[in-house]
């Protein structure tokens, strides 16, 4: 009788578990839409809907979900022009404006528009701005960048002439009301100098670095926090003092609630090539402009912590800064992860230097990605047909540096992912519940995908949760393009027969 009870138990636990951990899983329908051909950005919530826009070929789409994951519609934008360069959104409760760029003959066009919950036209379209470029040129001209409450839009380009820098910027406001628009030009030198994106405040005040470097293929020994306020023609520059010491590409963010500008980097003791000492930091106060910098040193203990293979010298040296984020207190978390490739078939060895500024990870390649969590809608399409990539996505490195910029603590999170030619599958995408953030990340276990769900807590203590638990077969989730809609909520990416879909997880 005791045998027959503990077997009824049993049969109850296993039928009731994965309601037991929470998760749900609601597939949209699956158009016969190749995922090889798809670019998308998952928007998120507008209105009491989902939408998601996708570049299919010629075809550009805003797909439309009710709460339920049922579409509404799948139509394309008939009032864009057919190829587009590039498409940058800013998403309200209610509405959404897309700043996109386009070619004809040898203009770049950039324009906007309004649209509502239901991906239909609001108004007119906004005629931003123009420029004339080379026949053969198809690169984007024009950046978008929104401030923390989104009632600022900063549509600006950069054009190199004569060792000069020439900037034109234009404000909007929430509603694509013109408020500002000014026309600057910076000396510059193309060698040795980077600017990263700009950034921008609640108030108006732009913000982005200057980094300089003393030769080529070296490390940055200068570095300086650049500002402009609203309606002001003035860059003010602020030098950083780095105290002899190097980095590399900077990271930045504004933390509108502190009222200060966010800098990070790792650092080097040699201005040339050597591995990764630590992590520089650097607070700039917005209002007495005011710079606190501090250095922490990776220790030993971290150092075995992140790597497996005994290389403790070099352990850092394919981390790269991803994400941030911020604590009403003025500190933050700071998310690093390592990411390498291998060319095969070719005696190329990998170099941190040549991906500073073409990696994934890269602002001069990407603003978007840094300023939030997720991944824009063209990140998807990486595959390579000329030489056979292999990609490497390890462990993810997380440090929560307070207000005084000492590392607090920090922990990492392993795993260990490969794929060739494609790295849609790869790295990890994050949810944040406020007391922890969540790490979603594919894990293979006898050739069938897994999605492994960790978190680390305010104080770094780390939990792992039921991995994520589906009734279908098929599909095959990308996690790192996955967007959070809710507290705990998300819409992640999948591709089911080839084509691209769409899931919504309740945790």
């Amino acid at each position: 009788m005791k045998r027959i009870h503990l077997l009824i138990c049993s049969i109850i636990f296993l039928f009731f578990a994965p309601s037991v951990s929470g998760q749900n899983i609601t597939y949209s329908v699956v158009h016969n839409e190749s995922a090889r051909d798809a670019n998308f950005e998952i928007l998120g919530k507008v209105g009491d809907n989902f939408l998601v826009f996708k570049s299919i070929r010629w075809r550009n789409i805003i797909q439309v979900f009710d709460k339920n994951m049922k579409e509404l519609s799948n139509e394309r934008m008939k009032q864009l022009p057919d190829e587009i360069l590039n498409a940058d959104f800013i998403t309200y409760a209610d509405y959404f404006i897309m700043v996109y760029q386009y070619k004809r003959n040898s203009i770049v066009y950039c324009d906007a528009i309004k649209m509502n919950a239901n991906g239909q036209m609001i108004g007119d379209i906004t005629n931003i701005d123009t420029v004339r470029v080379g026949m053969q040129s198809g690169s984007n001209i024009f950046s978008t960048v929104y401030s923390g409450d989104k009632k600022n839009v900063l549509i600006y380009k950069m054009h190199e002439k004569n060792d000069r820098l020439h900037v034109v910027t234009k404000l909007y406001n929430h509603l694509l009301q013109l408020q500002d628009s000014t026309r600057s030009v910076i000396a510059f030198n193309e060698r040795r100098e980077t600017f990263s994106p700009f950034q921008i405040t609640n108030d108006g005040t732009i913000f982005f670095t200057k980094e300089t470097q003393s030769g080529s293929r070296e490390n940055i020994s200068e570095l300086e926090v650049i500002t402009n306020k609203a309606k002001s023609n003035v860059f003010k520059s602020n030098a950083v003092n780095l105290q002899k010491k190097y980095i590399d590409g900077v990271q930045i963010k504004i933390d509108n609630l502190n009222n200060n500008f966010i800098i990070n980097s790792f650092y080097y003791q040699q201005k040339r090539s050597g591995s990764i000492e630590g992590l520089f930091s650097a607070i700039v106060n917005k209002a007495t402009d005011s710079v606190k910098t501090y250095f922490n040193l990776f220790d030993d203990s971290l150092r075995l912590k992140i790597t497996s293979t005994g290389q403790y010298r070099t352990a850092f040296d394919n981390l790269f800064l991803k994400n941030i984020f911020v604590k009403r207190d003025g500190g933050y978390v700071l998310i690093a992860e390592d990411y390498s490739t291998q060319t095969i078939g070719t005696n190329n060895s990998w170099n941190r230097w040549d991906y500073l500024y073409g990696n994934p990870y890269s602002l001069n390649n990407d603003y978007y990605y840094w300023n939030s969590p997720y991944y824009r809608y063209n990140r998807f399409n990486n595959f390579n047909n000329s030489r056979s990539t292999r990609y490497y996505y390890d462990n993810i490195l997380v440090m929560s540096i307070d207000s005084s910029l000492k590392l607090n603590w920090s922990n990492v999170v392993l795993k260990k992912q490969t794929d060739d030619d494609d790295d849609s599958y790869l790295s990890f995408g994050t949810m944040n519940t406020g007391g922890e953030i969540n790490f979603l990340f594919i894990e293979k276990e006898r050739s069938t995908q897994i999605i492994s769900n960790q978190s680390i807590s305010t104080y770094g203590k780390l939990y792992r949760y039921p991995t994520l638990k589906s009734r279908e077969r098929g599909y095959q989730f990308m996690p790192r393009m996955a967007k959070q809609v809710g507290a705990k909520q998300m819409i992640m990416p999948c591709v089911y027969r080839g084509n691209i879909g769409f899931a919504k997880v309740d945790f």
